[in-house]
């Protein structure tokens, strides 16, 4: 796609959002901060249908800011906005920012763009989550997180090294004729698609560049419902995976999937079969022991009040996972993202003015469609 401006950017930021008002003005100042020159990148925000005021000070940020432009995602999944996004970027080069994040330093879009221009075909960075101003709760959750029973072992996210690697965990940025090559995300998956798309990546023969310089920490959930569907959703994206994918069954979500399973079924077995009760007695508590353990090395040095948020986690992170991934297996629900009839209408007639996105002046609403799957 062509907008009328001077110069082409060689950079496009994509942000695929929904409900993201509470941080989408913070993200918008970060991005608009950097220090590479604001002709050089484009900010596509692609809204899912937002029930809130996403939509609104995004539209107030673009009345401010030339290259950013508000983009209308009606199949609310993050998957079908990056489509969206990658659909109408600009730029050879492509990069996705979420909605509820932080950029750590001004140089970052600067470093990534330079990494794009040295030949890189695929960026990958740390994704820590934020422990800093949020609330106890949320600060359990970035210690839990970070740790070794809260985490893919093999995980990039936390990394803070830099070289080439596997983009399969944090692959965030590409060259934007591979994504159209590899036919974009795979819209079918409501959590997880990106992790599908880089192992298509990976399978291409392409490594990711990884780097701190990249860094965007993420606002952790802000209780245990929304831990819990968090990562349900997370485990669920896992297994859509392992049946589009014969042979990468994950082992630490297979077990955990087995965990849940017993956690579950053992107490409904108990019902006729009394030696179900100790079995599952004996798995809750080694599983307690293990918890309360790890926990209190976790929060040694805090307020005590951590040790049971740590804990409760845990138990979110472990649980979530695991039934999402067994759910998952058996073609069960993901508990995706809807939007309701009400703000479909009400976003389909905001949208009605917008019917050329290429004619569109800089910084006005624009609509589209997402990319042809292969």
């Amino acid at each position: 796609m062509v907008r009328p401006s001077i110069k082409q950017p060689e950079l496009t930021v994509v942000l695929p959002v929904r409900n993201e008002a509470a941080h989408i003005g913070s993200i918008l100042a970060q991005l608009r901060d950097q220090t590479l020159a604001p002709d050089d990148y484009e900010i596509l925000v692609v809204d899912g249908c937002s029930d809130d005021d996403t939509r609104d000070l995004v539209r107030a940020a673009a009345a401010r800011t030339p290259n950013i432009h508000l983009l209308y995602n009606p199949r609310v999944t993050s998957g079908s906005g990056r489509n969206v996004g990658a659909g109408h970027a600009c730029a050879p080069y492509v990069l996705f920012v979420d909605g509820h994040c932080r950029v750590e330093n001004r140089t970052m879009l600067a470093s990534a763009l330079a990494a794009f221009r040295r030949g890189e075909r695929c960026l990958s960075r740390p994704q820590p989550l934020i422990a800093d101003d949020v609330s106890l709760f949320q600060r359990a959750v970035a210690l839990a997180r970070d740790s070794i029973l809260g985490h893919h072992t093999g995980s990039k996210i936390y990394d803070g090294g830099s070289g080439h690697c596997n983009p399969l965990s944090a692959g965030c940025g590409y060259a934007r004729d591979l994504f159209e090559e590899l036919g974009g995300i795979d819209e079918e998956f409501d959590a997880g698609e990106d992790l599908e798309f880089n192992l298509r990546v990976h399978r291409r023969g392409i490594a990711a560049y990884h780097d701190p310089d990249f860094t965007v920490s993420y606002y952790p959930r802000a209780d245990w419902r929304a831990l819990f569907r968090q990562l349900y959703r997370y485990g669920h994206g896992r297994a859509l995976m392992a049946r589009r994918h014969p042979g990468t069954v994950s082992a630490p979500a297979a077990t955990l999937a087995m965990f849940a399973l017993a956690v579950v079924a053992l107490p409904v077995a108990g019902l006729v079969w009394p030696g179900a009760w100790q079995v599952w007695g004996l798995i809750a508590g080694v599983y307690a022991a293990a918890v309360a353990a790890c926990s209190g090395h976790l929060v040694r040095w805090r307020p005590s009040r951590f040790w049971a948020a740590v804990g409760s986690c845990f138990a979110a992170i472990h649980l979530g996972s695991g039934l999402g991934y067994l759910v998952g297996l058996c073609g069960g629900p993901g508990w995706r993202q809807t939007a309701g009839a009400d703000t479909r209408k009400r976003v389909e007639r905001e949208n009605a003015v917008t019917t050329d996105a290429v004619a569109q002046p800089q910084g006005a609403e624009l609509t589209g469609r997402a990319l042809s799957r292969h």
